[in-house]
């Protein structure tokens, strides 16, 4: 499996990893934190530790994440609009992402926010392990 492949070279958290488009294209922050919420993966979990079924889990939560936000038109902050004029709605549904301090839509624990590679990283502590 690709993703298996690459991941297993990289000596660097998943999250970071994630956001390196030479790996996987289209992953931004935003649904880089939403893959590893929905297949349970702490962000800060280094990429060679990760165990064949996680990294099957990750792949389809990557897919069902993108299929999702595709679906309500991406993610839009701000002024961007599409070419209807209508803002894209996934950030209104995340999971996790600029959830800090909330409730897990799951079991209720506090999302977290750390940083790495420079970007803010949201996260359950509960549900991602």
């Amino acid at each position: 499996m690709y993703l298996a492949e690459q991941l297993h070279q990289r000596r660097r958290p998943i999250k970071s990893a994630l956001l390196d488009q030479t790996l996987v294209a289209g992953v931004g922050n935003i649904y880089a934190d939403e893959a590893l919420f929905q297949s349970g993966i702490r962000p800060d979990t280094w990429c060679a530790d990760l165990k064949p079924a996680q990294i099957q889990r990750l792949q389809q939560a990557i897919i069902n994440v993108l299929q999702a936000s595709i679906t309500v038109g991406g993610t839009s902050f701000s002024t961007f609009l599409n070419v209807q004029g209508i803002n894209g709605n996934y950030g209104g549904t995340a999971w996790v992402y600029d959830r800090e301090g909330q409730p897990c839509r799951v079991c209720a624990t506090p999302i977290q926010r750390l940083k790495l590679a420079g970007r803010s990283t949201h996260f359950c502590p509960h549900c991602q392990h």
